[in-house]
C-alpha cells in the first residue's frame, strides 16, 4: 500500500463461537513488512425462511411421514384413505429436521451449521437448492474480500442488482449504490422455520415466536438490531403475519418478504378437498376426494387457505340443465364450508371415515372456531415493512373461480330415458355427474391474481412475475429471455433486493 510492495493481505479466520482472528507470522522490523488484516462485516441480522403448506418435513413417533426420501415416499402411492388419515394427523405429527441439506458446510464457521439453522426441516425437493442460492446471495460480501487477491475485480450479486429495474416496476423500488454499500456492512445467516402445516396456522405462529427468540439468543452480542427478517413462501406468509399482527410479534421483525402468498385465500383449497391434488404431489398426498378429504377435514392449516369473506362472492358456480347458481352470495362458511345438505358443499360426511355425528361436529367446530376465526382476524393486516411478489402469468392457469358443470355421458342419458319410460327412473348424483372446471385465470398455477391484495400503506414493494407456485423461489429464471439475469430468477433478485431495502432502517455499525 502507498507504493510499498512488501505487504500481504490476511483473511479473517472464524472460530466455533462466531468470532474471528488473523494468522500472521511475525517478520523482522527492518523488512518493513505490512500485514493488512481484512475486516469482515461483524454485525448479524438473521433472515428466517418460512415454507408453505406441505413444505416442512414431518415425522410420526420418530418415523418419517412427509419427507423427500425413499423411506417416506414409498408409504404413499398405495396407501389407503385410512392410512393417510392416520399418518397425516395434526396431533400426532411433529416437525422432522433430519432432511437433506444442499451444500451443507458451505458457510464455514461464520454461522452455526445449516442443520443447526433448521435447513433439514424444509422439504428438499421444493427448497434444497433455492435455500443454498439465497444464502449465497446474502453472503456475497466474500467476493469483496477475494478481490484483494486477484487482478480482475468482480462484482457482488448485490452490486449487480444496483440500478436494475425488473419489468415495469416503480423506479423507487430500484436498489441504489448507497443501499448496496450499506447492506454489505451486515451478515445475514439464513435460518429455516419448519412447522407442522397440518395444525392451525395460529399454533404455528406461536411456535414461530419461540423460534425467533431462540435465534436472537444464538447471536447475543453479535446482533445489529434485536430483530429478524422473515422471507415466506405461500401459507408461510399467513403464519408470519398472524405472529406479527395478532400476537404482538411485530416488535421482533424488521421486515417481511412474501412470495406467492394466498392473501385472500384460494379456490384451489376447495378444489383439493373435492377432487384431490394434481400432479406428482397428488400421487403422494391424494389424487381424489376419497384419499384427501379425510386428511384435509381434520387439518386446520390447509383449511385456512380457503377463500375468506374478503375474496368476494361468486367464486363457486353451479351449472346444470335446471340449475344456475353463483356462490357464495355473502358468507362462504355457512353457504359452502358448513353446508351439510347441498351436493356442492365442501365436506362430505360419508368420506370422513368415521361417519358419525361426533365426527361432523368436530369438523364443524374446527371450521367455525379455528378456521374462520383465523382467516377473518388476519384480513388486511400486514407488517409496516412488507415486500411481496406474486405470479401473474396467463400460462400458469389458476382457479380464480370454479364451475361445477353437468357432464352426463350420452349412454347414461339414454339409459335414464329408457328407465323413465319403464317407470323406473335412475337417480343420478350431481356430484358424480358434474365436472369441476377451473377458470384458468392468470396466477401461479395455484393462487390466482384475484387472491392477492397488491395495495396497502404497508407495502413497500410489489412485483408481479411469472413464477409457478411450488417453484416460486426456484433458482433459474422461468423465461431467460425476459428475466433480468440469465442465471437468476426475478423472484430471487427481488427477494434479496427487498432484504437490502429493509436493512436501511438499521444504522451502520
Amino acid at each position: 500500500m502507498d507504493g510499498n510492495e512488501n505487504h500481504t493481505y490476511h483473511r479473517p479466520i472464524w472460530d466455533d463461537h462466531g468470532q474471528f482472528h488473523y494468522d500472521i507470522i511475525p517478520q523482522l522490523k527492518e523488512k518493513n513488512y505490512v500485514a493488512v488484516c481484512l475486516k469482515p462485516p461483524e454485525k448479524v441480522i438473521p433472515v428466517i425462511f418460512i415454507p408453505g403448506v406441505m413444505g416442512s418435513n414431518l415425522k410420526n413417533q420418530g418415523s418419517e411421514v412427509w419427507q423427500f426420501s425413499a423411506a417416506s415416499l414409498k408409504k404413499w402411492p398405495l396407501a389407503s384413505p385410512e392410512k393417510r388419515k392416520f399418518l397425516l394427523a395434526p396431533k400426532t405429527t411433529t416437525v422432522d429436521d433430519r432432511g437433506d441439506i444442499f451444500n451443507d458446510g458451505a458457510d464455514g464457521k461464520k454461522f452455526p451449521s445449516r442443520r443447526a439453522r433448521g435447513w433439514g426441516s424444509a422439504f428438499y425437493k421444493s427448497y434444497g437448492e433455492a435455500l443454498d442460492r439465497l444464502q449465497y446471495l446474502l453472503s456475497d460480501d466474500d467476493i469483496l474480500m477475494d478481490n484483494y487477491f486477484r487482478e480482475a475485480q468482480l462484482q457482488t450479486a448485490r452490486q449487480r442488482f444496483t440500478g436494475v429495474r425488473i419489468g415495469d416496476e416503480p423506479a423507487e423500488q430500484v436498489q441504489t449504490e448507497d443501499e448496496t454499500e450499506h447492506s454489505h456492512r451486515f451478515l445475514f445467516p439464513l435460518h429455516v422455520f419448519g412447522y407442522n402445516w397440518l395444525q392451525s396456522n395460529a399454533d404455528s405462529a406461536a411456535s414461530l415466536g419461540q423460534y425467533i427468540s431462540r435465534v436472537l439468543a444464538d447471536y447475543h452480542g453479535r446482533l445489529a438490531v434485536n430483530k429478524v427478517i422473515l422471507v415466506t413462501h405461500s401459507m408461510g406468509g399467513l403464519v408470519a403475519r398472524h405472529y406479527s399482527e395478532n400476537m404482538g410479534g411485530q416488535e421482533n421483525i424488521l421486515g417481511m418478504v412474501h412470495g406467492v402468498m394466498p392473501d385472500l385465500g384460494s379456490p384451489a383449497a376447495y378444489r383439493r378437498m373435492k377432487i384431490g391434488e394434481r400432479g406428482i404431489i397428488g400421487m403422494i398426498i391424494g389424487d381424489n376426494a376419497e384419499k384427501l378429504m379425510p386428511v384435509l377435514a381434520q387439518s386446520p392449516g390447509p383449511l385456512q387457505l380457503l377463500p375468506g369473506k374478503a375474496y368476494g362472492p361468486g367464486w363457486l358456480r353451479i351449472e346444470g340443465d335446471n340449475t344456475r347458481l353463483s356462490l357464495p352470495v355473502a358468507d362462504p362458511y355457512e353457504e359452502i364450508y358448513l353446508n351439510r345438505t347441498d351436493w356442492w358443499r365442501l365436506c362430505e360426511q360419508d368420506l370422513l371415515l368415521d361417519n358419525t355425528e361426533d365426527e361432523w361436529n368436530k369438523y364443524e367446530e374446527r371450521v367455525s372456531k379455528v378456521v374462520q376465526k383465523f382467516i377473518e382476524r388476519l384480513n388486511g393486516k400486514y407488517h409496516p415493512q412488507t415486500w411481496l411478489f406474486y405470479g401473474a402469468s396467463a400460462r400458469n392457469q389458476s382457479d380464480a373461480f370454479l364451475t361445477w358443470k353437468e357432464r352426463v355421458p350420452q349412454s347414461v342419458r339414454e339409459a335414464q330415458r329408457l328407465r323413465e319410460r319403464a317407470g323406473e327412473p335412475i337417480e343420478l348424483s350431481p356430484l358424480r355427474t358434474s365436472e369441476l372446471i377451473s377458470s384458468a385465470s392468470p396466477g401461479d398455477g395455484t393462487v390466482p391474481v384475484t387472491a392477492v391484495r397488491t395495495s396497502s400503506p404497508c407495502f413497500q414493494g410489489v412485483l408481479a412475475t411469472n413464477v409457478d407456485h411450488e417453484g416460486a423461489y426456484a433458482v433459474d429464471p422461468v423465461d431467460r429471455g425476459r428475466s433480468v439475469y440469465s442465471d437468476l430468477s426475478d423472484a430471487l433478485v427481488f427477494t434479496v433486493r427487498s432484504v437490502v431495502k429493509i436493512v436501511q432502517q438499521v444504522p451502520a455499525p
